[in-house]
């Protein structure tokens, strides 16, 4: 497997119309479906419980509310009510389960092209197949049509844990974040370079390209000028689309194929 997409979008070699690949939805769903994810749920909340002395029925309430939905915005006040408990006690149950390597917070953009950006971070599962478990979805649902809204936020999760977990060996230092302004302008994903660069990335379960999806990054290349380095929608076709200049579309599997 190929990593360090971010190395690759900086570079000439890779040209989006060659990229091909033979994924298509089925193969995205089945990431989602491991066996022994009950397992694995269980003996984080038997660690969590030794590390830290926390009741395993709200380690359980948490994590089941940070699942509805998926790679949602940590609102402390909406978990703690769908966990059932008192927001005040939210905050060690989170950090726990950041520190045991399930979720993972991506912070909202500070890329000087955003303006009243939301600060607050996302909680993503570092595991989609957790995630999809405790969003009680069963893998045939998320197969069909009916059931992309529910496939969509477990994408965008896989994508940008996959940023992250390429991020400590890639040739290029960079940050992933998420935008969303309080004037309505949303990217799923900003890589921040350095130098003040971005790339924005957007996650559709779609095989098929449309003009719309490219709406936030054209607002976002608008917005940063010189210092927007690219907007990729990254999609469930199999091959790659240039859209114009400086946006193209990629298969997801391109995160991790040559």
């Amino acid at each position: 497997m190929a990593a360090d997409l971010v190395a690759r979008l900086g570079s000439r070699a890779l040209v989006p119309g060659e990229v091909r690949t033979p994924w298509s939805v089925p193969d995205y769903v089945a990431l989602t479906d491991r066996p022994g994810v009950a397992d694995h749920l269980a003996d984080v909340v038997r660690r969590a419980r030794a590390l830290r002395r926390l009741d395993p029925d709200r380690m359980w309430a948490v994590l089941r509310a940070l699942a509805d939905p998926p790679a949602a915005e940590l609102n402390k006040a909406r978990i703690a009510a769908a966990a059932g408990l008192p927001v005040t006690t939210l905050s060690p149950y989170v950090e726990l389960l950041v520190r045991l390597g399930v979720v993972v917070l991506l912070p909202g953009s500070r890329a000087a092209a955003a303006k009243r950006a939301i600060g607050r971070p996302r909680a993503m599962f570092a595991d989609p197949a957790v995630a999809r478990h405790l969003a009680g979805v069963s893998v045939e649902e998320l197969g069909e049509l009916s059931g992309r809204s529910r496939l969509a936020p477990l994408l965008r999760g896989m994508v940008a844990a996959e940023l992250l977990r390429q991020q400590p060996t890639s040739a290029v230092e960079y940050r992933v974040a998420y935008l969303r302004e309080r004037n309505g302008l949303e990217v799923d994903l900003v890589v921040e370079l350095p130098d003040d660069g971005l790339y924005g990335i957007e996650v559709r379960t779609a095989a098929s390209l449309r003009p719309h999806q490219f709406t936030g990054l054209e607002a976002l290349s608008r917005r940063a000028g010189g210092r927007f380095r690219g907007g990729v929608v990254l999609n469930t076709a199999g091959r790659g689309h240039v859209h114009g200049p400086r946006l193209w579309s990629l298969p997801i599997a391109t995160l991790w194929e040559q």
